[in-house]
């Protein structure tokens, strides 16, 4: 079972409404289901593969994410085009941190912002995400 791929399943699942609308809670509660399966050790890859690959979206959403070399959503990935060179000096943006469900781990959420909430885990109410 390829650990990456099942990162992209747990980082796709807060953007899927934004990126298939009224279809977000299928695909939400197929990707649920199947995180759940992969950690009773079950090899889930294809089918998650499968969900993924359910809508031109989420598609191209998982493809960004698999090609990061960083492993990062494509939303937090850093842009850079030939017409634009950057500031001098040594700088670089700063990362996003990652935080997960504490009960499973099939929930991830990134912090842009210092001051953004941490959200609860949308499968464990009253649980709180934690950095991982």
């Amino acid at each position: 079972m390829d650990e990456e791929v099942l990162d992209v399943a747990r980082s796709i699942r807060p953007y899927l409404p934004s990126l298939v609308g009224e279809h977000a809670a299928d695909i939400d509660g197929r990707l649920r289901r199947l995180l759940q399966q992969a950690s009773s050790g079950d090899d889930v890859e294809e089918e998650i593969l499968v969900v993924l690959a359910s809508s031109p979206e989420t598609h191209n959403w998982a493809a960004g994410m698999l090609g990061d070399e960083d492993g990062l959503p494509p939303e937090l990935q850093a842009t850079r085009t030939a017409d634009f060179a950057g500031l001098p000096g040594t700088g670089e943006p700063v990362d996003a941190v990652r935080y997960v469900c504490p009960v499973d781990g099939a929930y991830a959420w990134w912090q842009t912002f210092v001051g953004d909430p941490v959200p609860e885990c949308p499968d464990h109410p009253g649980k709180k995400l934690v950095r991982g």
